[in-house]
């Protein structure tokens, strides 16, 4: 039983490394490069939906502080559920800005960006236009 499941790891990790050496042979190191920022976009896109899942979240566990403040202020002081409600906007409103504060602060064309990500809010977010 031990020699068979060592078998087929081993014809796992050949067929493995056979498609994986077949790909880097017929790839270009421009071909790689092309590859790499592409990823770029969709880390741009990932964390661009993390802010907004993030946001929701510290809003919404801002409001549930507001209920917990009401029900028993000594034991929640009002500042917890301003700064989560704070943070909450703050994380939501952000892929909407980072595109105009990058335009503002360096001068640069919008069009012209790394690895393809632009920012911009909801059109940036999965499944929007330039998805």
């Amino acid at each position: 039983m031990f020699f068979k499941k060592r078998g087929l790891m081993f014809f796992m990790i050949a067929v493995g490394l056979s498609i994986a050496g077949y790909a880097f042979a017929t790839d270009t190191i421009g071909n790689l490069a092309q590859n790499v920022t592409g990823s770029f976009q969709q880390l741009g896109k990932l964390m661009a939906a993390t802010s907004y899942l993030a946001g929701f979240g510290f809003a919404i566990a801002g409001v549930f502080k507001f209920k917990q403040h009401k029900d028993n202020p000594t034991q929640i002081p009002m500042g917890t559920p301003i700064a989560l409600l704070a943070v909450g906007v703050i994380l939501i409103f952000l892929p909407g800005i980072i595109s105009p504060i990058g335009y503002t602060i360096f001068n640069a064309d919008i069009n012209n960006s790394a690895g393809g990500f632009k920012g911009g809010g909801a059109q940036s977010m999965p499944g929007g236009n330039n998805s």
